[in-house]
């Protein structure tokens, strides 16, 4: 098992998405938007990664159980993460420090999983309606 931390718990289950998971990425930072029904009315939010260096989707159909179990609903930052000495094994040696590097990972259910390796992140704060 891969030692992870909370960060963030999803408001909503992601079972109760409407429009499901939209993700943009213009470069250097990157969002998840979604939206989830509460009690008959549509809420939406998102999350925002800051200077993100790698990301990548597993659909659920692929996903390890391990990754649903370890973020299944929350954002979560892996410990000690593969991925991160991959990313800094092939960095020329005088950039290597030049980056603060941070392994998140989120499942939604029905959409996959989202592992973004950024310096920091941050929610967004709840707005009433859908994604679109």
């Amino acid at each position: 098992m891969v030692a992870s931390e909370d960060c963030y718990i999803l408001p909503e289950p992601s079972t109760s998405s409407v429009s499901g998971v939209r993700l943009e990425f213009p470069g250097g930072t990157l969002s998840l938007f979604f939206d989830y029904d509460r009690d008959g009315a549509v809420y939406n939010s998102g999350l925002i990664f800051k200077k993100v260096r790698s990301h990548s989707h597993t659909a659920e159909l692929h996903c390890p159980a391990w990754k649903i179990e370890a973020s299944y609903d929350k954002l979560v930052k892996i410990s000690d993460s593969e991925v991160i000495k991959e990313l800094l094994e092939n960095t020329v040696k005088d950039q290597q420090d030049s980056w603060s590097l941070n392994h998140y990972m989120i499942y939604f259910d029905s959409d996959g999983c989202y592992e973004i390796i950024a310096e920091s992140w941050e929610a967004l704060p709840e707005k009433e309606g859908g994604l679109s």
